[in-house]
């Protein structure tokens, strides 16, 4: 079931990795060429950003590479990494169809 709605954000051009997350780091679902391991692991430097947010925020980091998505949604968090090229548009409405 959540292959079959994540599928939605891994099929938008410019979409390399999505990952969803528990609160705590554990990886739910992953998809793309980083591992889970790896994720956990940034998944830290990120828990300081995540818990100044509100809850079902969605929050854009622009990064060198591309751009890094994250939304909060009840007790997980999704994490979508893109390229420059992706439509940032199209994916924050189809994470919200989502989520």
């Amino acid at each position: 079931m959540i292959e079959e709605a994540m599928r939605q954000l891994t099929s938008i051009d410019g979409v390399q990795t999505v990952h969803l997350l528990e609160e705590d780091g554990f990886v739910v679902y992953s998809h793309g060429e980083a591992n889970a391991g790896s994720v956990s692991g940034d998944f830290t430097r990120w828990q300081t950003l995540l818990q100044t947010a509100e809850k079902k925020s969605m929050i854009t980091l622009v990064m060198e590479q591309g751009y890094l998505v994250f939304h909060m949604f009840g007790p997980q968090i999704l994490v979508v990494k893109c390229t420059r090229d992706a439509n940032l548009g199209a994916l924050r409405s189809t994470i919200r169809g989502v989520c």
